[in-house]
């Protein structure tokens, strides 16, 4: 009888824990919550993209379309005679208040979604450290035919499906621009404060995140991507 009656007050307080966490704490903290693309970063976020990029394609792709500061529309699948390309996928240029340089941009649906917000991270960095607006991502595009290795060998790129973005700079209202390229090791301290933010916040959203402390290659940009491993350099 001891035992029934522990279990039933372990059952109580479960219960109890799960509709306080469901109803008081904020979404973006709760694993099994719907992923919200307006939402502040939290705790969860980058597990509720993560079952985002797992589900079905017609839901992500709802949740982009509904996404009003999100500048984006379907994109036809592109099936080469190699493996690259993709089935389901949008062509990004922007949001409300930001612009791409040099211009659009297709992304897998699920990345699509995850540099949303994290160009809504950024543009909260701006104004944090600069005090003044993001206005524009200059970036190296996404999709491009290849291996990981220069020379063509390891394993396809997920830039090979359009599922990794390639950064370099940001620019600002007041004109100002700051690069990885220029600024990452000899810019100003809130130059380079504001760089390792940026970065630090990609970690909280995306599967890989290399920026130039990974190896040489990426010294002049940050290579964000959805794909299966994780890593935050």
């Amino acid at each position: 009888m001891k035992g029934i009656i522990r279990v039933s007050i372990f059952i109580l307080l479960l219960v109890g824990v799960l509709i306080f966490v469901n109803t008081k704490v904020p979404a973006q903290h709760v694993p099994w919550r719907t992923l919200n693309p307006e939402a502040p970063l939290g705790f969860a976020t980058k597990t509720q993209l993560l079952r985002l990029a797992l589900g079905p394609s017609d839901t992500c792709m709802t949740m982009a379309r509904t996404t009003d500061r999100l500048h984006s529309v379907p994109a036809e699948p592109r099936n080469s005679h190699s493996v690259c390309g993709w089935d389901v996928a949008r062509f990004v240029d922007g949001t409300d208040t930001l612009t791409l340089s040099p211009g659009e941009v297709s992304m897998q649906c699920p990345l699509s979604i995850g540099s949303y917000i994290w160009l809504g991270e950024i543009e909260r960095l701006a104004l944090e450290h600069f005090e003044s607006p993001l206005v524009k991502i200059h970036h190296m595009g996404t999709y491009s035919c290849r291996r990981q290795v220069g020379n063509g060998s390891g394993r396809w790129s997920e830039h090979a499906f359009s599922n990794a973005w390639d950064i370099a700079g940001f620019e600002l209202a007041d004109g100002q621009l700051i690069t990885l390229r220029n600024d990452w090791k000899k810019g100003t301290k809130a130059e380079k404060k504001f760089l390792r933010d940026v970065r630090d916040s990609a970690c909280k959203i995306f599967r890989v995140v290399l920026s130039p402390d990974y190896n040489a290659a990426h010294y002049d940009h940050f290579h964000v991507d959805m794909g299966v491993s994780g890593t935050c350099r």
